[in-house]
């Protein structure tokens, strides 16, 4: 039986590093998804979160704006007000 061909102990070597390389890639770009997706479902979490605190806000003070320096409030602009208006 004749003895089968080989590549030379560097050349395999080289190739066995870049395999791992990449597989180390793809692995972090699994955990990266992964990642995203949470930080996805934590921003929607969130805005539920602003938009639930936000309608309470407005129901006790009216359509204002607040600061968030030092929680003063002010009204908005005439333009601000019709717009708001309008999208609902």
């Amino acid at each position: 039986m004749a003895e089968a061909k080989k590549i030379n102990p560097e050349q395999l070597k080289q190739v066995q590093e870049l395999q791992g390389k990449l597989n180390q890639v793809l692995a972090n770009i699994g955990n990266a998804e992964v990642v995203k997706g949470q930080m996805i479902e934590n921003h929607a979490a969130i805005q539920a979160e602003w938009k639930e605190l936000t309608s309470k806000l407005e129901e006790e003070y009216g359509s204002v704006n607040i600061s968030l320096e030092d929680g003063s409030i002010s009204d908005l602009p005439k333009e601000a007000v019709e717009e708001a208006e309008v999208v609902e």
